[in-house]
């Protein structure tokens, strides 16, 4: 969107925070598109000031910052200038897409390639305006904070790191084990290898607890003879997590899926939002209040998700669990 001179120039020396500048700058944006104009002017500035300053005024600011001048930060107005020219170039996302650290190294348990599938995701939500719905969502006398923007966390295996159950939309990478025809030598690697048990020797062979498995690969890597083999990779997906007070661990989407589902299920989250929110509630809210079927209803609308892989099943499509290992999940 553009900017008025005498708006840019207002902005850009507001004695604020990067990122309270950063989400002035988007709430400026906001109340001009809601006039229907194509420009921010000084009208926008001083409604966005008067919202962005609360309780200390731009007077009181002002006087800190010319203290701080004065004690001997002699440039700091124009390093407040030049960050605030800096925002006013650059498009603002209302969303995070956390990584855990296999974005730096490699990792002995990673499964999938984070930080394109990061690229892939912040490319979506922009394709998708999420920026826009979540500034639009919120009154016109509120500002825009951190707990706002759309989350979602990428997790390299089904440790976890980032804690996706815990996210509005959370991403494992998964490895799914195959038994094949191969003579099984017994060695009993696979079994000491699986973290949760789900492995067992009968009859000469591994049998694999479907309920117990997390689909981490462990018994893939260590089998020497190739009885237990990786199946194609992919992506668990959960959605409705919150971390913090009011903890809530998210519901299973898929435990299997591929790329497409995984884009999908993305895109019918945040259509989610946009049609059943009730004021600015986020999905975790939504999910709490009426399930996870809207999500799905808007996948598999008018054959979206056809393209599908036939391994991508909803969750509530697998078989449950036995008794013993819902009561161990919930231990």
């Amino acid at each position: 969107m553009k900017w008025d001179r005498e708006a840019a120039d207002e902005f850009v020396s507001m004695p604020i925070a990067k990122s309270a500048k950063e989400n002035t700058k988007v709430f400026a944006e906001k109340l001009a598109r809601k006039a229907g104009s194509a420009r921010v002017t000084l009208k926008e500035i001083e409604a966005a000031k008067k919202i962005t300053y609360e309780d200390v005024t731009e007077e009181k600011r002002q006087r800190e910052l010319d203290k701080r001048i004065a004690e001997g930060e002699a440039d700091l107005r124009q390093r407040i200038e030049k960050e605030g020219r800096e925002i006013l170039a650059r498009e603002i996302d209302l969303f995070n897409v956390e990584m855990c650290h296999a974005q730096y190294f490699r990792c002995r348990c990673q499964l999938i390639e984070v930080r394109g599938l990061q690229k892939e995701i912040e490319q979506k939500l922009r394709e998708l305006k999420v920026s826009e719905m979540v500034a639009d969502s919120l009154p016109d006398d509120e500002r825009i904070m951190a707990h706002h923007r759309v989350s979602v966390s990428i997790s390299g295996c089904p440790n976890g790191c980032t804690g996706p159950e815990t996210r509005p939309f959370g991403i494992h990478g998964i490895c799914p084990p195959v038994i094949t025809d191969v003579t099984c030598s017994e060695c009993m690697a696979c079994v000491r290898a699986c973290r949760r048990g789900a492995i067992a020797i009968l009859d000469g062979g591994p049998v694999i607890s479907a309920a117990r498995c997390d689909l981490c690969g462990s018994c893939t890597r260590t089998c020497p003879t190739g009885k237990l083999v990786e199946e194609s990779r992919g992506y668990r997906i959960m959605v409705g997590g919150k971390f913090g007070r009011f903890h809530r661990e998210g519901s299973e989407l898929f435990r299997q899926a591929d790329k497409d589902s995984l884009m999908g299920a993305l895109e019918a989250t945040i259509n989610t939002i946009k049609e059943e929110s009730i004021g600015h509630e986020d999905i975790t809210s939504i999910v709490n209040r009426i399930g996870v079927a809207p999500i799905f209803r808007r996948m598999y609308a008018n054959g979206k998700a056809a393209k599908a892989s036939p391994r991508s099943k909803p969750a509530a499509a697998r078989q449950k669990p036995s008794a013993d290992a819902a009561c161990e999940h919930c231990q």
